[in-house]
This record gives structure tokens, sequence and C-alpha cells, in this order.
């Protein structure tokens, strides 16, 4: 079910997931009622079309749960005036909404977008704040629509104002041009969701955005398993399943990305060709200077005597560490930088960095 309606209160609002519990007035049933669903952004005021269904709560009666929603411009002056004053508008207010309606009346809302220089004729705006009521009013409704266009892709509405912000009021035109830009700029996104869309809308499967956007999304996915790299052969081949393109056209715009500086080819001394997103390169490189920066420094943390300080500690604590439980605090003990690694389970942390510091306690 479809309907669309103005929003007179929100009863809750969960600040972490924006679950709504809401009054709307709906227009075609010519009547109040209680809307849920997760609604961000929304405030009273509001307009919106709303779809989904009525159920029955067993405590509160019949709501309208609401599976999607958009925001749409209010279609009456007075419905306008509360949708300006609600605080949605930077620089808007109760009083200055019922001051622009009325001045402008039906003309109101051409008026902020087009010729936002008018709205300096009352008292209290100045010329920069009509331009700025003008400016917060566009981006509103800019946002909303790219909320809209996004749900065809299953990109949430949290990443919208993300989105936005890097492609601006043309972001819609953008998308449709180049599907893929999504890739940079959301993560966890369903490549084969916008890859689907990007084939609907013309893009040629051949294409170098499709392409190039595919590896760069095996290179993201591989980081969800914890590397920041992976084997040029085997980004290939899952580039090859991905698109179902040929060899040769991944290996063509594995060289244009190169090229373009978005990723890095690590040849290693077995003879191994390794391929980074150029920002996990980056960061790797960062982490490598800052390792040896740090073991460049003096040891000052160093205790003398430290097989002493194990037994004592072992007494003072009742406990019996193991050879390799020993082994690890002296190693830390005698380097700047350990690393420590193993399984899940294993008690990394809880028995060599915490009798280390029982040691360094002591010995204080």
């Amino acid at each position: 079910m479809e309907y669309s309606g103005e929003v007179l209160g929100i009863i809750y609002q969960n600040e972490l997931n924006s679950y709504t519990i809401a009054e709307m007035y709906i227009d075609e049933l010519e009547d109040v009622k209680t809307i849920v669903g997760y609604l961000p952004f929304i405030v009273e005021g509001d307009n919106l079309k709303i779809i989904g269904r009525f159920v029955e709560h067993k405590e509160y009666g019949e709501q309208f749960k609401v599976e999607t929603f958009e925001k749409i411009m209010p279609k009456t002056l007075d419905s306008l005036e509360r949708y300006l004053g609600n605080g949605t508008i930077k620089g808007v207010g109760p009083a200055t909404a019922r001051k622009i309606i009325k001045e402008f009346g039906e003309d109101t809302i051409e008026v902020i977008k087009f010729a936002p220089e008018k709205l300096s004729i009352i008292k209290g705006i100045t010329k920069d704040k009509a331009l700025e009521i003008s400016e917060s009013f566009i981006e509103s409704f800019d946002v909303w629509q790219i909320v809209g266009f996004l749900q065809k892709f299953n990109i949430g509405i949290e990443n919208a104002k993300r989105i936005y912000d890097k492609l601006g009021i043309d972001a819609i035109n953008q998308i449709k041009d180049n599907p893929y830009v999504l890739i940079d700029l959301v993560r966890g996104v369903d490549f084969r969701q916008i890859d689907k869309m990007a084939l609907e809308l013309g893009t040629e499967e051949t294409s170098k955005n499709r392409i190039q956007s595919g590896i760069k999304y095996g290179l993201i996915q591989t980081t969800y398993n914890g590397h920041a790299c992976v084997l040029l052969n085997n980004l290939e081949i899952y580039t090859q399943n991905l698109l179902g393109v040929s060899v040769d056209e991944v290996e063509n715009n594995i060289i244009n990305l190169k090229a373009k500086g978005e990723i890095v080819i690590e040849e290693r001394d077995d003879g191994g060709e390794w391929i980074y997103l150029e920002s996990f390169y980056n960061t790797e490189n960062a982490i490598c200077n800052r390792i040896i920066r740090l073991n460049d420094y003096d040891n000052s943390k160093k205790i003398k005597g430290i097989q002493k300080e194990i037994e004592k500690v072992e007494k003072n604590n009742s406990i019996k560490l193991s050879d390799k439980q020993k082994e690890a605090i002296k190693t830390v003990n005698e380097n700047n930088i350990t690393i420590i690694t193993g399984g899940p389970g294993t008690r990394k942390n809880h028995y060599n960095k915490i009798n280390y510091r029982n040691i360094s306690k002591e010995k204080i």
C-alpha cells in the first residue's frame, strides 16, 4: 500500500538506528494514523510518501509499518510553513517561516530555489542569510532525491549524505553515467546489484568502468578476510568469474589502474606479484615506517634480571608460566617492538601482555 501525508508529531525515535514511531495525517484516508519503521532524519512537519502495510499491535492497535519512504514537497501553504519552520532549513524558525509564506504564498518554493535574493525584503533576512536558506532548502531535497535513487542499488539511507558531499548536486546524473562510482564511495556495497543496474542502464560488459570497478571490488573483498593484498593471478581469476570477461581485458585494466595510481603492484623476491589498493599499500608502508622508528629508540622499559622478576611474579600470584610464555615476556623485554600472533583463544593478551605489565609494576 502506498500513501502520502504530513508527519504531525514524533512519538519516539531511536537515536542509534532511527527506528521511529510517529503520527501522520494520511491524505488518501483523510485520517491520522500511527506509522512505525526506520525513518532517519524525519521530523515533525515533513511530508512523506510511504509504502508498507497496516499491522495490528497487540498493545497499541493498528499501525502502518513503513517498508520504504520518500520525502516529498508539501502540498499546502500551511504544511509548507510547518516544514520551513521545523528546524530542517538552516536560518528559518516558525516566525520566519510565517513571514516567508505570508510574503510569497504559492510562489514560496520558486523564490527559495531560484530567486533567493527576494527573501531579503523580509525583515531579519540579509542577502547572505537568504542564500544560506536557499542552499539549505535545495540540499535537503537533493539529498532525499538521492536517497530514493539509491534504493534501487540497495544502498542504505545513511550513505546518501556522504555521496552528496562527494558528488554534489549532480550526483544522480553522475551515478547514472557511471554507477560503479558507488564502489569507491560506499564500503560494503553489493557489487552484483550495482553491476545489474549498470548493465540495465546501458553499460557495456567490457566497459573500462565496469572492469576496473570489478578489480577494485575484488581487492576490497579480500580486506574483509584480513588481507591487505592479493596475488595477481588470483585477482585475475576472481575478476574473470565475477564479470565474465577475458583475462586480457582484466590485465589491460589492471595496467590502467596502476597507471592512474589507484592500485600498487609489488614484486617480491619469490617472483610473486601482489596487488594492493593504493590506500592499503600506503597504510602498510606507514605502519612499517612507524615500527622501524619505534624499534630504533632506546629500550627504556628493559628490566634487568628478568628471570628473577618472572619467578617473583609467579610466586606472588600463585601461577606457573609455560616456557613459551616466559619466552614471550623475555622477547618483549629485550625489544622495543614485539608482534605477538596466534589464533583465537590462545590468550595472547591475557598472559603475554598482562604478565609483563605486572612485572613492570612490581619492578617500579
